[in-house]
């Protein structure tokens, strides 16, 4: 248990949450203020769990917590028959109970952050047999479910991008760098201009460039259309003539 309690304290005294404890402090707090502690780590995993447990009910803290406890597929020790004695621990703050709950959140809290995150979206939401009988529930269901298939998808790319190699400082450079390409050949696309428009009849040549480039344009289509047909013929089986 000290060592465990150690862990705690040790984890709640650094970043996001700067408790200040000791062994000591830690220890002495009353069993409203370590549920406060509780609630204030399962806050940092999912945001919606900021709350002052002194405006709640004990009940509804109870039933809060568990919630959030089951969608992170926290195991409590002990069988079925202790699942009472778990909530019952959490409505009256027992050490016994919150303290494995806090070494087991505080062991893995940017894992379970992402758990709760994806839970949002993916816990799905079962609509009775009776009511999708109506038509209109019935699509909007499908289209909730189809919705929820694509952000799986597009979370599951999102996922790949982050460990593919690819940084962000890395993305800013390769745009840096293609954005000042451009600026150069920008200025050296004004300079030629430039050199241009001093040519006598220059816009009679631009025409004539611009001419010859469609027709050279031209002349590679009908070269690679003609390259196709040929193919096209060279796998037409050969028709034999019968004889007489």
């Amino acid at each position: 248990m000290s060592d465990q309690i150690k862990f705690i304290v040790d984890k709640l005294n650094k970043d996001p949450f700067r408790k200040n404890y000791n062994l000591i402090t830690f220890d002495s707090l009353e069993p409203m203020q370590l549920l406060q502690v509780l609630s204030d780590v399962l806050a940092e995993i999912d945001p919606k769990q900021v709350v002052d447990i002194r405006e709640e009910m004990p009940e509804q803290t109870a039933k809060r917590m568990l919630s959030l406890l089951g969608i992170l597929k926290y195991k409590p020790p002990g069988n079925a028959t202790d699942m009472s004695t778990f909530r019952q621990g959490l409505v009256i703050g027992s050490k016994p109970v919150i303290y494995p709950v806090l070494h087991w959140l505080l062991q893995r809290t940017n894992e379970l952050k992402k758990r709760a995150y994806l839970a949002r979206f993916l816990i799905k939401l079962e609509v009775p047999s009776e009511f999708l009988q109506d038509e209109t529930v019935a699509d909007t269901n499908k289209q909730y479910e189809e919705l929820m298939e694509a952000f799986k998808t597009l979370h599951k790319e999102c996922e790949q991008l982050k460990t593919s190699g690819f940084s962000t400082a890395e993305i800013r450079r390769d745009i840096s760098a293609m954005e000042e390409e451009k600026d150069q050949l920008i200025k050296r696309v004004e300079r030629l201009k430039k050199r241009v428009e001093t040519v006598q009849n220059h816009q009679r040549m631009l025409k004539i460039a611009r001419q010859l480039r469609v027709e050279k344009e031209r002349e590679e289509f009908l070269a690679h259309q003609k390259q196709e047909q040929k193919n096209q013929v060279s796998t037409f089986p050969l028709m034999t003539v019968p004889s007489k």
